[in-house]
């Protein structure tokens, strides 16, 4: 019998990129101050790096396109990870589905990043009121981080379940699942439309037991278990 439910975050239960398209905007904000440079084509230069050549180097490669100072990427991290989100909302279905999980399972979240960025989506999105046990794994230290069995075992302890009673859900198949699935754990991957990870396909061990594209379907896939 299922009993605790555990989701990851990013582009899970909400669309990631919403995030960061903030955090450029609280960046680009400052450039502008600073610099008397237009926020909007230092705005759309950072996403256009961002999609022609993936994190890393976003926020240098802007900079050297404007000729600005390699100097200023420490104080941007910064702006970006300690601004304020807008607009932040959990997916539509997430918001419908949760209303009747709660009080029917225990309901975990394990996410990995900056531990400041990480806590700030959460309480924004409001899931700090919707989620009983919430572990961001920088929290205990970088070397927890999923695929690290550390979170999965300290949520299972917290709940007082076995793994096979619990069920992961994410979209990340290059972390989320191996580990949950090697310590018997149930896992389904949601596919939706936008997403970092929509097109990655590992080989099976790294794969999900179930596969959804909403969380209308979480009960169905729940129910095959």
């Amino acid at each position: 019998m299922i009993k605790a439910l555990i989701f990851d975050l990013d582009d899970t239960l909400y669309y990631e990129l919403e995030y960061v398209k903030s955090g450029f905007r609280a960046v680009s904000n400052y450039i502008s101050a600073r610099y008397d440079l237009s926020a909007k084509d230092f705005y759309n230069k950072l996403l256009t790096v961002l999609d022609e050549e993936g994190r890393g180097k976003t926020f240098d490669l802007t900079l050297a396109h404007f000729g600005l100072p390699g100097a200023e990427v420490e104080r941007m991290v910064n702006i970006y990870r300690k601004h304020k989100p807008d607009n932040l909302r959990l997916y539509p279905d997430v918001e419908r589905v949760f209303a009747g999980l709660k009080g029917n399972y225990k309901l975990g979240l394990i996410t990995d990043g900056n531990f400041t960025v990480q806590w700030n989506k959460i309480k924004e999105l409001g899931l700090n009121k919707l989620i009983e046990e919430i572990i961001v794994t920088d929290d205990y230290g970088v070397d927890r981080r999923k695929p690290s069995s550390f979170a999965y075992l300290k949520l299972l302890e917290r709940f007082n379940v076995n793994p096979e009673e619990a069920v992961y859900i994410g979209d990340n198949p290059e972390k989320d699942f191996i580990t949950a699935r090697r310590l018997g754990m149930k896992t389904i991957r949601i596919i939706r439309e936008k997403g970092m990870y929509i097109d990655k396909r590992l080989s099976p061990e790294y794969e999900a037991d179930y596969e959804i594209n909403f969380f209308s379907e979480l009960e169905k896939a729940l129910k095959s278990f």
